[in-house]
């Protein structure tokens, strides 16, 4: 019986070292949200990768992004194709440079079923197009998310990532429901607290009609209400055509949001057990992000 184990425990460069370090032959799974690809292994060297339409290294960099899912070898498993020559050790370290750099880039970037459609409103200032982005804006027509273009480019996540990035910030393409997403952003945040903070003895409830009365107290903060949702225990955000306020109102209310919640727990469960709380929270949204 070959390894299997979890994305969420075991990173696939951390699989890679494994296997490269017991001078492994077969083939290596990987499957995440119904996606696969596969990466062959011949005493410890990788010598294939595929991935939709991705072979190579190419193929290989974008299964190492998956952060969720399992991950299977297959022992003996041999394939004659060979298109990766370089050593473990130069891909492991390029699979976690990118990972960094993918990171970076992910938070500047909308959810990735976000829908991001061209401007009609001219750029500021001189931009030039390569191939590369033309190949995406084309692909961004109003039915597009940001998943599908990865796929139907065949150019790499981490291309897509950057070029889309790019693109927004040269205001050639925009997200059309972009106050929602932060909104929906920032209340999944305040779900998120309320539970871990419940942990402590204070009923989510409190910690949610708090949230409200923060909120209440402000003139953008009332407009905010608007459009959302409370339940016992839970946010939302309610549906509407537009919304009246800024993302920076949004951001800004927030935050004084989060600085009242933390000063209560301060004053009910001291600094330490504070910061374990709202790290955890923090962490739980970053995970969700990515």
């Amino acid at each position: 019986m070959g390894l299997v184990a979890s994305l969420s425990d075991f990173s696939a460069s951390q699989i890679f070292f494994l296997l490269t370090k017991f001078d492994k032959t077969g083939r290596l799974e990987l499957r995440s949200a119904g996606e696969k690809g596969e990466v062959y292994f011949v005493k410890g060297k990788v010598t294939h990768s595929s991935y939709k339409k991705l072979k190579g290294v190419e193929a290989l960099y974008n299964l190492s992004i998956f952060l969720n899912g399992q991950i299977e070898f297959f022992p003996d498993e041999k394939i004659a194709e060979v298109t990766i020559k370089d050593e473990v050790s130069t891909l492991i370290g390029e699979i976690e440079r990118r990972r960094v750099e993918i990171n970076e880039i992910k938070a500047k970037l909308p959810p990735f079923d976000t829908i991001l459609v061209k401007s009609q409103k001219p750029p500021e200032g001189a931009v030039a197009l390569r191939k590369s982005d033309w190949k995406i804006l084309v692909l961004m027509d109003g039915k597009n998310n940001i998943k599908d273009i990865i796929e139907k480019s065949g150019m790499g996540a981490l291309t897509v990532y950057k070029t889309t990035a790019w693109l927004l910030e040269k205001g050639l393409i925009y997200d059309p429901k972009e106050l929602e997403h932060i909104l929906k952003e920032k209340i999944q945040f305040i779900n998120i607290l309320s539970r871990e903070l419940a942990t402590l003895g204070i009923d989510e409830k409190e910690w949610i009609e708090l949230t409200k009365d923060t909120l209440d107290k402000d003139k953008a903060g009332r407009r905010l209400l608007e459009n959302v949702v409370f339940s016992d225990a839970n946010l939302s955000v309610k549906a509407k055509k537009k919304m009246d306020i800024s993302k920076e109102e949004i951001k800004e209310l927030f935050s004084q949001v989060e600085s009242i919640l933390k000063e209560k727990c301060q004053r009910e469960f001291g600094p330490m057990l504070t910061r374990t709380k709202f790290n955890a929270a923090l962490k739980r949204i970053s995970e969700i992000r990515k």
